[in-house]
């Protein structure tokens, strides 16, 4: 009798740690940006740009950006890998995606395979990111 109250008692930690492993796996990258933002607008010095068909996903440090209804399709897609410290997101386009830079400039804005932002508002249906050269992106959850 007393070895089947010690097996129910380490039955009963055992779910009890495998609950709390479960729950830590489900809170990991939890950074708030999970999911799909939809660019709509891009702040410089001198102008506003306006924009509805460009996307970030992002998901456990991996990012996909989509530029909808472009042609050709190769260059619609670009994965990559993100990191966060304190207030500052950096996403670095995996090489393989990176043939072509002009696409990178035309449909994302961005200079290279890598951008670095400072996330200035972040909210569950709104996002600014602003670069290092002071370009504003304004996001809304999608």
């Amino acid at each position: 009798m007393r070895k089947f109250l010690v097996f129910m008692q380490i039955k009963k930690l055992s779910i009890f740690v495998f609950l709390i492993i479960c729950l830590v796996a489900c809170e990991e990258g939890k950074d708030g940006l999970e999911g799909k933002w939809q660019l709509r607008e891009m702040q410089y010095d001198d102008r506003v740009s306006k924009v509805d068909t460009v996307y970030y996903n992002f998901q456990f440090g991996v990012f996909k950006l989509q530029a909808v209804n472009h042609i050709p399709v190769s260059l619609n897609e670009m994965i990559g890998s993100y990191s966060i410290v304190e207030d500052t997101i950096k996403m670095d386009i995996e090489p393989s995606f990176v043939s072509n830079l002009t696409a990178l400039k035309r449909y994302y804005d961005w200079d290279g395979p890598s951008e670095k932002f400072r996330i200035v508002k972040q909210s569950a249906s709104s996002l600014h990111l602003l670069r290092e050269d002071e370009v504003l992106f304004i996001f809304r959850k999608f």
